[in-house]
């Protein structure tokens, strides 16, 4: 049952991650790749930009019960991530 519970808890803090980036990178394609247990990677990319912007999350950070899903929307916007990943360049932005 706990299983299932963290799995439907970091289902929650993703779509709030997918949320804000759709929201900031409104004309790009997101694409997403998992490592079970350590990390889910956004990839953001506008091909005819010729731009991409990737974002890596720990899966502490996902998987942390008192990480709720509104904690992460207000780390989110309060870190200015999507700004963080535009610095970037094509490098990964680990949050």
């Amino acid at each position: 049952m706990a299983h299932t519970h963290d799995q439907g808890h970091i289902a929650a803090n993703l779509a709030v991650i997918r949320r804000y980036l759709k929201k900031h990178f409104p004309r790009y394609t997101l694409t997403e790749m998992s490592v079970q247990n350590l990390y889910h990677i956004l990839v953001v990319a506008d091909h005819r930009l010729k731009r991409r912007h990737v974002l890596k999350v720990e899966w502490t950070r996902l998987s942390d019960p008192s990480n709720t899903p509104e904690n992460t929307r207000i780390a989110l916007e309060m870190g200015d991530v999507a700004r963080g990943m535009m610095q970037m360049d094509n490098n990964d932005y680990v949050w």
